[in-house]
């Protein structure tokens, strides 16, 4: 090979080895977004309610679309609303966001599919890979387990062993699996110890609790109940209400109705006193889960508000 060819050939050489540097580095940088100490803010986004062009993504690490139903026999009830689903995992891609099913939910406490399907080998398999082929369908990161609540006995060892089969089978797929837990009683000890370790984090529901509504000791106490029964704690996800008890106003509402809300806990709604968490309130948990937890959670993204009084801001701002 002539010496200017070679030459050609090396400068060739260099400039692909510099531009697959580059090519990694923005790669690598696109993953999702990171915040400090690998911390994470999860939004749970409804089916039935919010726009997905308006989340700020930019300000959140997790979204999980709520939710998708299974049956007795470990069949998965059709998702509602799938383009906004599919809408929404091209939008939190694009923004590095990562985005799960959320399976369960509240389902007006009829958790009677989940009792059938996790006491059962057989439906409990039929289950996970059904869970399998959504995730790949609509390709999202992983599942957030929902299930309103196992109880202490069989159901809670059911649920280990739905969990861990489930954990196998996302962790080996590279997917994420987290679920939503009650914040206090009785039903804390459904979800045994043994499922801390099938889990990459627990979403702690610190709401509908405390006097006033999910006020700050209150919830400070969920998280540290999980943490004494061995809950590391960069898997303690601390859930923060963008709503109001024992009136259902959003957080959006209330500000709509009075600016200055924002900045309140409490207010007068529709003839009674109704409680949430405002912007302080917001921040100062933030603050403390920064220092005590692996992050912070809200139940949900369309009952934030845009600008200035936004949650979901005032969590980042905290964060960053």
């Amino acid at each position: 090979m002539s010496s200017p060819l070679r030459r050609a050939l090396a400068a060739g050489l260099l400039a692909l080895a510099t531009a697959g540097a580059t090519l990694t580095v923005t790669a690598t940088a696109a993953q999702a977004v990171v915040l400090p100490n690998n911390f994470k803010s999860v939004g749970y986004m409804p089916s039935w309610a919010g726009n997905v062009n308006t989340i700020q993504y930019n300000k959140l690490t997790h979204i999980n679309y709520a939710f998708v139903l299974p049956n007795n026999d470990g069949s998965l009830r059709a998702v509602e609303n799938p383009s906004k689903l599919s809408s929404l995992v091209s939008q939190a891609h694009a923004n590095n966001v990562k985005v799960s099913i959320a399976v369960g939910g509240w389902n007006d406490g009829n958790d009677s599919a989940f009792e059938a399907l996790a006491a059962n080998s057989g439906s409990r398999t039929t289950f996970v890979n059904n869970l399998v082929n959504f995730v790949n369908q609509y390709n999202l990161d992983g599942v957030d387990m929902d299930w309103e609540y196992p109880d202490p006995g069989a159901s809670a060892n059911n649920y280990t062993a739905l969990m861990t089969q489930l954990g196998s089978a996302m962790h080996s797929r590279g997917k994420l699996l987290t679920a939503a837990v009650v914040s206090e009683g009785y039903s804390v000890d459904g979800v045994q110890p043994a499922v801390f370790n099938q889990v990459d984090w627990l979403n702690i529901m610190a709401y509908d609790g405390g006097s006033p509504h999910s006020n700050y000791d209150w919830s400070i106490n969920s998280v540290n109940l999980w943490k004494a029964r061995g809950l590391p704690a960069s898997k303690a996800v601390l859930g923060i209400p963008f709503y109001s008890r024992p009136g259902y106003y959003t957080y959006s509402a209330l500000v709509a109705l009075d600016p200055a809300n924002a900045n309140r806990d409490c207010t007068t709604a529709g003839g009674a006193q109704q409680c949430y968490n405002g912007v302080p309130t917001v921040k100062r948990k933030t603050q403390w889960a920064l220092a005590n937890a692996g992050g912070v959670m809200n139940w949900e993204l369309s009952q934030d508000t845009t600008g200035s009084t936004s949650l979901v801001s005032a969590m980042y701002d905290t964060i960053m």
